[in-house]
């Protein structure tokens, strides 16, 4: 009979493709999960990839066997869970992906806080402003703005919050104050760099009729905390979420622009795989995150007038 290790380790193959990936990612060097997996193919007489340089690819064969094994081990970690439950236990590991910035500024300080409350929890986090592959990342939960069309996850909504012009009080006394977004081409602006693309058409309204305005950015990057930071400091306009920047406009580092014209509200919310039976860790991690968002945006009200 194979081991669960082994079997967890052909998922994550078909999951990310690579032995050497999937190995990095359950502390196994290539050398061994490429024995691993020959050996549990050895034990179930079947040849679950057709290897080649560059990828590993599931034989007809083997996405039978990985598909039913993954139902095997959600089963099994179902069993766990209940257990982990009815003991009242938070333990393991958790990994979430957050956008950069306001994981970074916000949401980090308060999982730090949830995870010195339960000694065995471990916690896992990852930062960025692509969309984060719950599957291949092996995540657990996932921080997202805007609609999602993906059917298989499930979700909570946190948050409907808007997308807002910002600036610094020195910047504005430098440069002038810009009364309409379509003054935005005289300024200097600090763009967000999303999927290899620079985020340059900004979302306003006028009278309930939403409009975009094109602008061209001096500083870009593909991290939405150095553009907070830019802006901090003065080096231009920046386009971020309310929630991002909601404490530096209420503290006076930050002035929002276009009160009057602020597009639509778009959704924060927390998504998961689908599971008949979410870990308590994750129910917990899910409870906390709603209740401080909560809190934060009654102290931190959007600020139109």
């Amino acid at each position: 009979m194979y081991h669960l290790k082994d079997l967890h380790l052909a998922i994550r193959i078909a999951d990310l493709q690579s032995v050497s990936a999937a190995g990095r990612e359950l502390a196994m060097t290539p050398a061994a999960a490429s024995a691993a997996l020959q050996r549990l193919e050895k034990q179930i007489d079947c040849q679950l990839f057709s290897r080649s340089t560059r990828s590993m690819k599931l034989t007809q064969e083997g996405q039978v066997f990985i598909e039913t094994g993954r139902k095997a081990l959600q089963l099994l970690d179902g069993a766990s869970n209940a257990l982990a439950d009815n003991r009242g236990e938070l333990k393991g590991e958790i990994r979430i992906a957050l956008p950069s910035d306001l994981g970074r500024n916000l949401i980090r300080g308060w999982l730090d806080e949830f995870a010195s409350q339960a000694n065995d929890l471990t916690l896992n986090l990852f930062f960025g402003d692509q969309i984060s592959d719950l599957i291949n990342q092996n995540l657990h939960l996932a921080l997202r703005y805007g609609q999602l069309e993906d059917s298989n996850l499930k979700r909570r909504q946190l948050a409907m919050t808007h997308r807002v012009a910002i600036a610094s009080p020195d910047y504005l006394a430098q440069n002038g104050t810009p009364k309409h977004p379509n003054e935005l081409s005289q300024h200097k602006i600090l763009l967000l760099n999303r999927g290899g693309e620079p985020w340059n058409r900004w979302r306003f309204s006028h009278k309930g009729e939403s409009y975009e305005t094109h602008v061209k950015g001096n500083k870009i990057s593909n991290d939405g905390a150095v553009i907070h930071e830019w802006a901090l400091a003065g080096q231009g306009i920046a386009y971020k979420s309310w929630l991002d920047v909601a404490a530096d406009v209420h503290q006076g580092k930050l002035v929002l622009l276009f009160p009057d014209q602020l597009a639509e509200k778009i959704p924060l919310q927390l998504v998961y795989l689908q599971t008949d039976y979410p870990a308590l860790k994750t129910r917990k991690t899910i409870d906390f995150i709603i209740e401080r968002i909560e809190a934060f945006s009654t102290a931190f009200p959007l600020i139109t007038k």
